[in-house]
């Protein structure tokens, strides 16, 4: 359920308490739950009431909150919270001041490229839209679970995929799929622990690893650069992680060469493949790589270190958009927006890194852009840095300039 207080904020009522949350970036159309999250916590909280689980001494891991609708709800008993979006859980932590903050310390952030550790007795997760970070995601809780775990997932009915099912099956145990409720669904896993010696055993595609334990290790793919050797590396949730996509394709074929810039940003960096282009035509400017995505940061990184020598000047910052970035500070930012956070289509972070980007231009600074062309971005453009040049078009892709004057 869904009600406005006085000062207009939206307030969440779940089966563990009525709680105030936000989205980051906001949207007025959009808040930071939907019925599958409350679904999720109503059938926990019934687990609870049959003494399935005591939620004071369980060890609890949720994957993948969005906003922290979930971490938030359940920070009172401790728990992990596990993402590869640092949006995610930089609005969690906001979410948690503005709710509570004697539950602040409870929750335990980690990244997609930490380690586990331990095992849990419960195992709350949000599905994900991509079956690769999945697949990782469940491989290496496979390894922390144990035979009595109870492990619960929620998405809304649309977007379940028919190999969901199948890839749970195949990685922690069998999976049952609940009623619709309120255009939500559970999955309910009972673990197999025959598996477990399965993905203990499972090596890596690539020889670079994220530990040297022997915790399932995350695999890393890589593709080549056309008419080169160059090695573009990518970890499971990095878009387009098994070939070039064709709107960076067309976008490095019109970087800028010609002009020198001394302080450059990729934003929304990826897998690098950008950065690495641009620091090689640009060899003598520090290169700044930005993603929300830890594990795109961590693909950036070791494209970067892979294929350029030692002495350049490479930073790497998981952030949302801009944020933390200096003002007028670079003279050229590029940038290829998402519009859409997991199943939500939108252009709220296009706006955000725009606005954003005008402020961390020096003057005469130019923001390159590329973008669908029903995106319409060259209006946004015009809107905040009141000028915008067409670069490049073709048939789906335009490449977009706006200067800070």
């Amino acid at each position: 359920m869904t009600k406005t207080s006085n000062n207009k904020v939206a307030l969440c009522q779940s089966a563990f308490g009525d709680f105030q949350l936000k989205r980051i970036p906001e949207d007025k159309n959009l808040y930071a739950w939907n019925s599958a999250d409350l679904y999720l916590l109503q059938h926990l909280f019934e687990l609870t009431q049959l003494q399935k689980i005591d939620l004071c001494k369980a060890r609890i891991l949720i994957l993948n909150d969005s906003f922290g609708a979930l971490s938030v709800a359940l920070a009172r008993f401790s728990c992990d919270s596990y993402n590869d979006s640092f949006l995610a859980h930089h609005a969690l932590l906001k979410n948690l001041e503005h709710c509570s903050l004697k539950y602040k310390d409870k929750v335990k952030l980690l990244k997609s490229t930490d380690t586990l550790e331990g095992e849990y007795d419960l195992v709350l997760f949000k599905e994900v839209k991509n079956q690769a970070f999945l697949n990782d995601q469940m491989s290496k809780l496979s390894t922390h679970i144990h035979r009595d775990t109870i492990i619960i997932g929620s998405i809304m009915a649309k977007n379940l995929q028919r190999n969901t099912v199948e890839l749970l099956n195949k990685t922690i145990g069998e999976t049952k799929v609940s009623l619709t409720w309120k255009k939500a669904r559970l999955l309910i896993i009972t673990p197999d622990t025959s598996l477990l010696e399965k993905v203990k055993n499972h090596q890596p595609k690539d020889t670079h690893q994220l530990n040297q334990s022997n915790d399932y290790q995350s695999e890393i793919s890589y593709y080549e650069l056309e008419n080169s050797k160059e090695k573009i590396y990518n970890y499971a949730n990095v878009f387009s992680r098994n070939k070039l996509d064709i709107g960076t394709r067309f976008f490095l074929q019109h970087l800028p060469v010609e002009k020198t810039y001394k302080s450059i940003i990729d934003l929304g960096c990826g897998n690098g493949v950008l950065s690495l282009k641009i620091a090689q035509y640009h060899p003598e400017a520090t290169i700044c790589c930005i993603d929300e995505s830890y594990m795109a940061i961590a693909s950036a990184s070791m494209t970067l270190q892979q294929n350029l020598p030692e002495k350049q000047a490479i930073h790497y910052h998981a952030a949302n958009a801009l944020d933390g970035i200096s003002p007028e500070s670079a003279d050229l930012i590029l940038c290829n927006p998402p519009f859409h956070q997991q199943y939500i289509v939108g252009d709220a972070i296009a706006w955000q890194m725009f606005k954003q980007s005008k402020a961390t231009l020096i003057k005469g600074g130019e923001l390159w852009v590329v973008g669908n062309r029903h995106l319409a971005y060259h209006l946004k453009l015009k809107k905040i840095f009141a000028n915008c040049t067409l670069i490049a078009s073709n048939k789906k892709f335009v490449i977009l300039k706006a200067v800070k004057t």
